[in-house]
């Protein structure tokens, strides 16, 4: 049987680094059922739409919702643990899939904990049935396209720099197009 290595000084700053996110985005969501919160994202979601409302915009905003979808991510975890298995890196396999598992059953957990409402600001998107707070793709986007970028980091560590100069403005671009579509 293979013995589990130690955790690295990295892994261990990755760690604290996510615990430290926890722990804002708790103080957020403590934040977020004050009545005077709702009227700052609605004031953000407009001046977001007014100051990129064009059809570019339009297109950019679709493309980054679409790739932030579960759509997209559920298959693309599955060719990539595929890819993992194939190269034997088990351990970034098994990491992938747990982690997009507790990303996405978490989100729909957490989403029934807030029941913040929709907002119904603008008509170009379908208003999505469930609540808002947190927003799955932006939780997605940060929490499963994160490691999807580790994963490959760990499969093709020359790129290390073309991965992340992608994942950064990708990771952005999800969470801003929800903004902008006002279903925030």
């Amino acid at each position: 049987m293979k013995r589990i290595p130690r955790p690295t000084g990295r892994t261990v700053a990755i760690f604290g680094i996510a615990v430290l996110a926890s722990i804002a985005f708790a103080i957020i969501a403590r934040e977020i059922r004050v009545a005077s919160v709702d009227a700052l994202d609605i004031r953000i979601e407009m001046d977001v739409h007014r100051w990129m409302d064009s059809k570019p915009g339009d297109v950019w905003a679709y493309t980054a919702s679409f790739i932030g979808s579960n759509v997209v991510l559920i298959p693309l975890v599955g060719l990539l643990c595929w890819l993992a298995l194939r190269r034997r890196h088990y351990e970034a396999a098994i990491v992938l899939v747990v982690d997009a598992a507790a990303v996405m059953l978490g989100n729909i957990a957490l989403k029934h904990v807030f029941a913040r409402e929709r907002p119904h600001l603008f008509d170009k998107l379908a208003i999505p049935t469930d609540y808002s707070f947190p927003s799955g793709h932006s939780m997605s986007a940060v929490g499963v396209w994160g490691v999807i970028a580790a994963v490959l980091i760990k499969l093709y560590p020359r790129h290390r720099t073309a991965i992340i100069a992608s994942v950064i403005p990708l990771i952005l671009s999800i969470g801003l197009s929800r903004i902008y579509f006002g279903v925030q």
